[in-house]
């Protein structure tokens, strides 16, 4: 029995020592050597259930993870990129073995340091989450790796960090359409007073969409209590109140946001077109047209004002194309020219804004104009219809050229 006990002594301070050896090496840089004295360790009767030890296994599997990712000459690197290797899985070693750290250290000795270690894993799984969404557009992996890295940073008590993955992953479901996931994952941020525009701006369309106006009402006035020196939450008070029909306090809204933006010329146009886009919604179309017109006169050569007055008179121009339709066939009232004639008024005024919106588009440069293909694309189908409509078909020959062209580019890409 006694030599029994002595031998058991021997092991136990052999895989206390491997522990100690473990951080020594990983000190000096032989991490390959620490790796292998922590993983006995952690198997070890008399060192497993140890916070200490499983502190250290989270801490040299993050230094090897961090060695791959910043070292390229590192002799890790190439072991990383096969799956059958264990530096390929460092990240959920060093997980598992910081998350065992935290369930073990009931008196919080290694907190801290182990909470550093949780922090670096956290960041790791976002970092991979934004290469997720920014390289390769994989937005259902970059909703697991957020996911991933919400658990860490809420381990590791790092709300900020977590509020960022949260983010991260509502923009991942919004790419996807996943409304319950949009939800799931930026209400949280509304609720912490997050001063992001999107974040606003996604859930109130969507509630907008689901025609809850109870629900983006109070997410308007959110907004506004959370940022109210940002006129984007002045705007969608405006809209909020005009989808419930107070008209005279969305008014009162949108120069409100036009008025915090007087001293950004810039920000301030592009404002008048956004207020009169609003207004169009509730066919305020005189009030629309002069915000339009307002912009055009501070910067004529743009595609916003431009393209959003073409479209407001064409889209009148259509309904009164539709009244004209609907008129019995048997009607002897003439009103069935008479609408269509004023359906025809409104296209002609519509051509002069569209051909400056292609103006607009034409000028800029080749990259510019790739990210402006789909917008080209709606001003030059607009003419067509109109042309069309008005039998001015030389001026059409070019339009369907050039509708003609976008497609094959398209499917060429395809």
């Amino acid at each position: 029995m006694i030599v029994a006990c002595l031998a058991f002594g021997f092991s136990t301070m052999a895989q206390t020592l491997n522990v100690q050896s473990a951080a020594q090496d990983m000190k000096k840089g032989y991490l390959d050597k620490a790796m292998k004295e922590i993983d006995a360790a952690c198997e070890h009767e008399s060192t497993k259930n140890d916070a200490k030890t499983w502190y250290y296994a989270g801490l040299i599997y993050s230094q090897i993870g961090a060695d791959i990712s910043t070292n390229k000459k590192s002799k890790f690197n190439k072991l990383a990129d096969d799956p059958t290797s264990v530096y390929h899985t460092w990240l959920e070693k060093a997980l598992n073995a910081a998350m065992r750290c935290k369930e073990l250290d009931t008196d919080n000795e290694y907190a801290d340091r182990n909470n550093s270690v949780l922090r670096y894993v956290g960041n790791e799984y976002y970092t991979r989450a934004v290469s997720a969404y920014n390289d390769n557009n994989d937005f259902e992996k970059a909703i697991q790796l957020c996911e991933e890295s919400i658990k860490v940073f809420n381990a590791s008590g790092d709300r900020k960090f977590v509020m960022d993955a949260y983010y991260l992953a509502g923009l991942s479901s919004k790419n996807l359409k996943n409304n319950e996931n949009v939800l799931k994952y930026f209400k949280p941020l509304v609720r912490t007073k997050t001063d992001k525009q999107v974040v606003y701006r996604t859930l109130f369309d969507l509630y907008k969409e689901q025609k809850d106006t109870v629900e983006a009402m109070k997410l308007a006035k959110t907004y506004a209590k959370n940022c109210p020196n940002d006129y984007n939450s002045s705007l969608m008070m405006a809209e909020a109140y005009l989808l419930t029909g107070n008209v005279e306090n969305g008014r009162e809204e949108i120069n409100k946001a036009i008025n915090l933006s007087k001293d950004n010329p810039a920000v301030y146009e592009g404002l008048l077109s956004a207020a009169a886009g609003i207004l169009v919604e509730t066919q305020d179309y005189d009030g629309a047209k002069a915000k339009y017109e307002e912009s055009l006169s501070l910067r004529p050569n743009q595609f916003e004002a431009n393209f959003g007055l073409g479209s407001m008179i064409y889209n009148r121009g259509v309904d009164k194309l539709d009244a004209a339709n609907a008129v019995p066939i048997d009607d002897e009232s003439g009103l069935s020219e008479k609408l269509n004639e004023e359906s025809k008024e409104f296209f002609r005024q519509s051509i002069q804004y569209f051909n400056a919106a292609i103006t607009y588009i034409d000028g800029l440069d080749a990259e510019a104009q790739k990210m402006q293909r789909a917008n080209l694309y709606n001003c030059l189908n607009a003419l067509k219809n109109i042309y069309v409509r008005l039998e001015m078909y030389e001026d059409l020959k070019p339009i369907n050229a050039r509708i003609s062209q976008i497609q094959a580019q398209a499917n060429s890409n395809n």
